[in-house]
């Protein structure tokens, strides 16, 4: 028995790392049949739970969902983990012993069925009949538990990445209490959790990552960022980027890509990631897609798969479209806008891809403008150099009163509003001096309390005035509004 238990924690302390570090061991491992046991742990499950965001004001806290979502999105690009050793090694060494608790468990009942066989009551050929086959089967089981002790389980080494259930259908659960992460891990099946707390940090806010991992019992990963509400998506991208590659514990990848013309712009992902040259950049393995665009160029867009530790190279070369040239003209300078974008003043000279139509707004220092959309081919067809446009006003006299009646509705308005808090500082100046001459009977604050008195009278008949003019203006407005409505009905 001593020999046997000698031999059995021999197997325990050096069956594995022989295991890790000389390859897989010839004759381990292996079936009476010579086929290798079945791979286990084949998936490992990450549960991602509800970021705290007890510190931020209620207008923000939905913030601490929406950036859950978008991490768990940029996880979802992870295909598979490559398991470190130490994990490698836990996971066989909790199969290997769970293999063995089960194979000795079941040994240990049959046995003790052999021992309370005595005090059945058989007959004793019963008794002897019912002795054989149980040590039969004993001795099935003991060579069981033997193979158990001498077959090393196999852990896949690059297991599927998946999420627990809950984190799939966007249900993040509380973070655990501190010491309670194990339990956590083991109630949501998970071999991994990530949690975090975003804050307020001097105006800014601030986010903190954390991953616990089941094999090291703790928060293997922190991770950390400061930055603005305008940019939370930058600051999510990078975090994500970090993560993906601590999850996957693959290598990042990186690329390289190289476009025509100079100014063209390139898109991974969805984000921007520079013009012309970019990289090397990192990027975590898998696909990912590229877009590229520049004005008078035929965009391109494509997808390419990231290998982990190896760098990609990529030259994309916009093909120019079919430009025709026009010129634009007005009897008098004016500013020309393409879209929302200046392009200077006229005459000015326009170059529109045939494929395309552009619209383009001019405007004068009076208040006049035009606005045309031009069709790259149809002027190509016409021949023209030049188009000249006429200007007109702006606002049609019916407009113009509208905007006029508006106006004043807003003055009238801010009148209100100045004369009304005015006249109460006033008439509270007032009745503190027109009590105390009450109170003490002083002539000599007699002058004071009158004089500001009939100033409070004022402005509250100022502040009324106001009002009155703040609904006579609104009324007006409304009226000519309705009347400015049906007139361009009509139009």
């Amino acid at each position: 028995m001593r020999k046997r238990a000698a031999l059995r924690m021999a197997c325990c302390v050096f069956i594995p790392w022989f295991w890790l570090v000389g390859g897989h061991v010839q004759g381990l491992g292996k079936t009476d049949a010579g086929e290798p046991p079945p791979t286990q742990n084949k998936e490992w499950i990450l549960s991602v739970t509800a970021l705290d965001v007890a510190s931020l004001p209620p207008s923000q806290q939905l913030l601490g969902e929406v950036m859950t979502r978008n991490l768990v999105e940029a996880l979802k690009k992870v295909d598979h983990r490559s398991r470190p050793s130490e994990e490698y090694l836990y996971y066989t060494h909790y199969a290997w012993s769970k293999s063995q608790a089960a194979a000795a468990k079941t040994l240990v009942a049959k046995r003790e069925q052999r021992d309370e066989l005595l005090f059945g009551g058989d007959p004793p050929w019963k008794y002897r009949k019912t002795l054989k086959a149980l040590e039969k089967e004993i001795q099935e089981l003991e060579e069981a538990l033997d193979k158990a002790e001498a077959e090393v389980p196999l852990i896949a080494e690059r297991p599927v990445f998946t999420f627990t259930d809950d984190t799939l259908k966007a249900t993040f659960p509380s973070p655990p209490k501190p010491g309670g992460e194990y339990q956590f891990c083991v109630s949501q099946k998970a071999d991994a959790f990530l949690t975090g707390t975003i804050g307020a940090f001097h105006g800014r806010l601030y986010i903190s990552l954390k991953l616990y991992t089941l094999y090291t019992n703790s928060f293997q990963y922190k991770d950390g960022s400061i930055f603005s509400s305008e940019d939370t998506v930058q600051a999510v991208e990078e975090l994500a980027t970090r993560l993906v590659a601590a999850v996957s514990e693959a290598p990042p990848a990186s690329l390289v890509v190289h476009a025509k013309p100079e100014e063209a712009i390139l898109l991974v992902d969805g984000s921007f990631a520079g013009r012309g040259e970019v990289g090397p950049r990192e990027y975590p393995p898998g696909s990912i897609q590229i877009e590229s665009f520049a004005d008078n160029y035929k965009p391109m867009s494509m997808s390419l798969d990231l290998i982990e530790g190896e760098q990609a190279e990529l030259s994309i070369d916009l093909p120019p479209l079919s430009l025709g040239s026009l010129t634009l003209a007005v009897p008098d300078k004016a500013k020309v806008y393409q879209g929302a974008l200046y392009r200077g003043e006229t005459p000015l000279p326009v170059e529109i891809p045939l494929t395309t139509s552009e619209h383009f707004q001019l405007e004068s220092t009076d208040g006049n403008a035009a606005s045309v959309i031009i069709q790259g081919r149809e002027q190509a067809e016409a021949g023209r150099d030049t188009l000249t446009l006429k200007l007109k006003p702006s606002h049609s006299a019916e407009e113009q009163r509208v905007e006029t009646s508006r106006r004043r509705l807003y003055g009238a308005y801010g009148r209100f509003w100045i004369a009304l808090p005015v006249a109460f500082v006033i008439s509270g100046i007032a009745t503190a001096h027109v009590n105390a001459y009450n109170r003490t009977g002083n002539p000599d604050l007699y002058d004071g309390a009158l004089t500001r008195y009939y100033i409070s009278i004022g402005t509250s008949i100022a502040a009324g005035v106001a009002l009155a003019e703040t609904f006579y203006r609104i009324f007006r407005y409304i009226r000519t509004g309705g009347e400015g409505a049906a007139f361009l009905a009509k139009q």
